[in-house]
């Protein structure tokens, strides 16, 4: 026996407002996933709906304010004053506040727990932070673009802070970083690009797993007042799992002393002075001193103006265990480097047992990208696939020369593939954003 519905809906009613059905928590979820202009005119709806935006969770984006951009400031202010809830994402890409705007705006979100903080305004100069940044104790989170950092802001704590990116960004002294990082104990994603103000930067954490640095392209577009990364020590970072360096035409030196953990390296040019791998030691790709000591590595990107068999050889036998090797060829303003004669029959280790991938970014065929390639193809036994990434059109006829040099049938490893692709070259080796944990292969990025 069937029963009507506890509250039937009349026929010709019309559509029932399901929405308004549910509870209020779902509601301000709801509400808090729009965009804040729309979010705000659900007030309009009725009494209930007037005071879920007000309570729901923030999401601030100065560049979906319907406002011009000289009204930007006032629109934040108005918005932060009359928001009650928390917030979670705070992004600064338009406006340019005065500096008690932006000490106002930084209490205010602070007092509102905010998680998220992305400031990078448009401007020539560095936008000054106040002190009242570091009253943001509740930042899991951080994109500081084009600030400067105070020069006496007080004690930095930030317990909850796992994600940093720091780019085109100035500081004091190199103690004002290293004590801005010390008081980051969660951070585990850094990304320093263009940080001026420190030459040397020694790292010890116990929790970062990521770090990614890189200089100016050019010593040209460095102003002569200021000083860049010169020099970047890992003292001793048990977590770090990758060590990224983007724009290496200038550096910097790095030296890494421990980092037992460490997966991912690269890439690596000639453009940093020095680099040292616990006992290894190069300088300008040259290796001045071998180890094998970093079992840990599993994918290593190297970038040589002109591949030559030698120093990719002299990598290899640092790396035992490497799975995973990119070449980039031609990316870097060549600079001299001395290529020295070296036997082929010593093996290596990774090359015998390991190495199962090779990438060949920007090959052309030449002399000695050639002979690198025939290198690889004879030594890695275990090789499942060798891509030759073009920046020819890959003819056919071209196709056939280079497949009839390469002497595939001659592989160490019968099971390897061999393949070719167009390569559009560029100068972005991999995307500058902090929180590349979540990259599986940053290097893999070709179309």
């Amino acid at each position: 026996m069937s029963t009507a519905p506890a509250n039937p809906i009349p026929a010709g009613a019309g559509d029932p407002d399901l929405i308004s059905l549910l509870p209020d928590c779902i509601l301000t979820t709801i509400v808090s996933l729009l965009p804040v202009p729309a979010a705000a005119r659900t007030q309009i709806l009725s009494r209930r709906w007037s005071r879920l935006w007000p309570s729901a969770p923030l999401h601030l984006l100065d560049s979906q304010l319907p406002v011009p951009a000289s009204s930007l400031s006032a629109a934040v202010s108005w918005i932060l004053a009359s928001h009650r809830g928390n917030a979670v994402r705070f992004h600064l890409l338009l406006a340019r506040p005065s500096a008690a705007d932006l000490d106002s705006w930084l209490r205010s979100l602070a007092a509102k727990h905010l998680q998220d903080l992305v400031l990078r305004p448009r401007s020539d100069g560095p936008l000054r932070l106040p002190p009242s940044l570091l009253s943001c104790r509740s930042l899991r989170s951080a994109e500081l673009t084009n600030c400067s950092l105070p020069e006496d802001g007080g004690e930095v704590h930030f317990p909850h802070l796992t994600e940093i990116s720091l780019r085109l960004f100035r500081v004091p002294s190199a103690a004002a970083l290293h004590g801005f990082l010390a008081g980051c104990p969660k951070l585990a994603s850094l990304s320093l690009d263009r940080v001026s103000g420190c030459r040397t930067l020694r790292l010890r954490s116990g929790t970062l797993r990521s770090l990614t640095v890189s200089v100016s392209l050019t010593r040209r577009r460095i102003p002569e007042d200021t000083c860049e990364l010169e020099r970047l020590v890992v003292e001793d970072a048990p977590a770090l799992e990758r060590l990224l360096a983007h724009d290496i035409n200038w550096g910097p030196s790095i030296n890494v002393m421990h980092a037992p953990r460490l997966q991912m390296l690269g890439y690596l040019g000639v453009g940093i002075p020095e680099l040292q791998l616990g006992s290894a030691l190069f300088r300008s790709m040259c290796a001045v001193r071998l180890a094998a000591e970093f079992r840990s590595v599993r994918t290593l990107a190297l970038e040589m103006a002109d591949p030559h068999v030698k120093p990719v050889a002299d990598f290899l036998h640092c790396f035992p265990c490497l799975e995973t090797l990119y070449v980039t060829s031609d990316m870097v303003v060549p600079k001299s480097m001395k290529i020295l004669n070296c036997e082929m029959d010593d093996p290596i280790e990774c090359l015998s047992y390991h190495v199962k991938t090779v990438v060949l970014k920007g090959y052309r065929g030449r002399k000695h990208e050639l002979q690198l390639a025939l290198f690889l193809v004879r030594r890695a036994r275990v090789l499942r696939v060798m891509k030759f990434l073009c920046e020819n059109d890959c003819n056919t006829s071209w196709l056939t020369n280079q497949k009839r040099r390469l002497l595939l049938d001659n592989r160490a490893s019968l099971a390897a593939q061999f393949v070719f692709q167009k390569f559009i070259k560029s100068y972005i080796r991999f995307p500058k954003q902090a929180s590349n944990i979540s990259l599986v292969d940053p290097f893999d990025t070709y179309p």
